[in-house]
């Protein structure tokens, strides 16, 4: 997880970001089955967080079939459709709002506005 760092003013709560970027992550191909996570210390030790709040992640993450824990020999990506649960079309519609809305604020602290990112997208998508 080279290069993460939690956003704590972002909005997003700090679980979230982690379970985000470990989707990213196995979205990217940087993540595979069987690959073992950081243990909930060194990954407490190198985002500067709270253990519980990294073990909250965790448990999401198991939860939705995202990663599997074994006691003792710690946390692995899942086989099969690592994305986690399927979505409804009204579930993929809220988490799309959220992803918007997160992107536009994020943006905008850069001082990127929200029509240069429809700008960005629609030009992204006809590629």
């Amino acid at each position: 997880m080279n290069g993460f760092k939690i956003e704590f003013h972002s909005g997003i709560p700090v679980y979230k970001q982690i379970i985000n970027r470990i989707q990213s992550d196995i979205a990217m191909g940087n993540l595979k089955e069987g690959d073992r996570l950081p243990t909930i210390h060194s990954l407490t030790a190198c985002l500067n967080v709270n253990p519980n709040t990294v073990a909250h992640a965790y448990r999401e993450m198991e939860l939705t079939g995202i990663i599997m824990s074994q006691r003792g020999n710690g946390s692995f990506v899942r086989g099969g459709d690592t994305r986690g649960i399927r979505l409804s079309s009204k579930e993929k519609e809220t988490k799309l709002d959220a992803l918007y809305g997160r992107m536009k604020t994020e943006a905008s602290s850069f001082g990127i506005s929200e029509s240069e990112i429809e700008e960005y997208l629609n030009k992204r998508s006809r590629k």
